[in-house]
């Protein structure tokens, strides 16, 4: 069943970004292009557990560490700038992801550690100018719709193991 509720999952965060997918690929600058499902399909998959409660911990976990890492990453633009040394910039990126960690443990949220370190790196590494202001929220606006989705469907499809197990014992 968690096979069928991930895929659930994914085309209803396709389909809700169904409007925008035009403009993404229309528009290849500016926050238009930011707005799209990717990363709402990927929380969706990567939340969906094999119950309701273990998918609002893993989607806890997901949010607490893409907003920990896109907020560091930000901070670290706005006081480094767009054009510091490289060697510069590669230490206050280890500080980015070192501080993410951090927090994300003093949260005791350990399993944020990773995805918060790896935004903190997309943010400071993957786009440039204000593209990476839009991007960062995208991120974490779709990361949040992917998982609201992913617990609505667990919630609302049901869960046949119960039904298995009671089967089974008679």
């Amino acid at each position: 069943m968690r096979t069928i509720k991930t895929m659930v999952s994914v085309a209803i965060c396709f389909l809700l970004f169904l409007p925008f997918w035009g403009l993404e690929v229309q528009s290849r600058e500016g926050p238009l292009n930011q707005i799209g499902p990717f990363y709402a399909c990927i929380a969706a998959i990567v939340c969906m557990q094999d119950s309701v409660e273990k998918t609002v911990q893993q989607g806890r976990a997901r949010l607490i560490g893409t907003g920990v890492g896109g907020v560091i990453g930000i901070l670290i633009l706005w006081l480094a700038g767009e054009h510091s040394a490289p060697l510069w910039f590669g230490f206050l990126l280890s500080v980015g992801v070192m501080l993410t960690i951090w927090l994300c443990d003093l949260m005791n949220q350990p399993a944020a550690c990773s995805i918060g370190g790896v935004v903190c790196c997309c943010v400071l590494l993957s786009k440039s100018g204000p593209e990476r202001y839009f991007y960062t929220i995208a991120r974490i606006v779709q990361t949040a719709v992917g998982i609201v989705i992913g617990v609505g469907v667990n919630m609302a499809l049901p869960d046949n193991r119960n039904k298995k197990k009671k089967e089974d014992e008679t």
